[in-house]
């Protein structure tokens, strides 16, 4: 058996597989982490109001240089034992003296920490932020956590997932689509095939069931982890394409 994207990057590395993850019994969560406040659902309702999958105004422009500034960077994203899977990934915003090339992930996360650590204790830019220049504008403008560039090569995927369940989520997600991506990668939102264009930034509620899949390689992403609190909410309203 082939063991890239099993046991071994396409270097011959051994994988940082990622933790086992069991289903959250959120019956049984607390109260205090489970229901959502005035602010909670001050945001999630103006959220819900925006749509699914939204464009912004910020401009990238200029991908195709600033990714040759990151070849030596891309690592194995959260890869599972047993299971083929070829994502690669560069971290932007981390923890506390990150390098780009530490594992991102949340299930690889978890199994350096025991849990998986809150997307906003992870604020610090490492070295790779400064070569995105293309993505100046808009890692300028929001208060970021957890934010990494995936790249996903063919047979690449995510399989149907929500990144949250409850109201009390403390961030929510944008998503850059970089290059020329718009052939061989295929997002769906609730069995929804979506329309996005190059080089644009989306807000896309990421409580939605949702897949996606490439059939080639190199198609990149920038995933970012938006604070959430109605600063960041009408900062987001401020630069949607489409406005009122």
């Amino acid at each position: 058996m082939n063991k890239i994207h099993l046991e071994v990057d396409k270097n011959g590395k051994e994988l940082f597989h990622a933790a086992k993850e069991t289903k959250p019994q959120y019956h049984e969560l607390s109260r205090e982490r489970t229901f959502p406040n005035e602010e909670d659902m001050a945001c999630e309702a103006q959220l819900s109001a925006l749509g699914v999958f939204e464009p912004l105004d910020i401009n990238i422009n200029g991908w195709e240089k600033d990714e040759k500034l990151l070849e030596d960077y891309w690592v194995p994203f959260q890869p599972k034992k047993g299971k083929s899977n070829d994502r690669e990934s560069i971290l932007i915003y981390g923890p506390k003296d990150s390098h780009p090339s530490d594992p991102c992930g949340l299930a690889q996360l978890a199994r350096i920490h025991g849990s998986k650590p809150s997307e906003m204790s992870m604020t610090y830019a490492t070295e790779a932020k400064d070569k995105v220049q293309c993505l100046t504008e808009a890692l300028d403008y929001f208060d970021f956590g957890r934010t990494f560039l995936v790249r996903l090569n063919a047979g690449g995927h995510y399989p149907p997932h929500r990144d949250h369940m409850l109201l009390t989520r403390p961030t929510y997600r944008l998503i850059a689509f970089l290059g020329d991506s718009t052939g061989p990668l295929r997002w769906e939102v609730e069995d929804n095939l979506v329309h996005f264009e190059p080089n644009t930034l989306y807000y896309v509620d990421t409580r939605k069931t949702h897949r996606l899949w490439s059939s080639a390689h190199r198609s990149s992403m920038l995933v970012c982890n938006v604070k959430k609190d109605w600063q960041n909410v009408l900062r987001l309203m401020t630069r949607l394409k489409y406005q009122g």
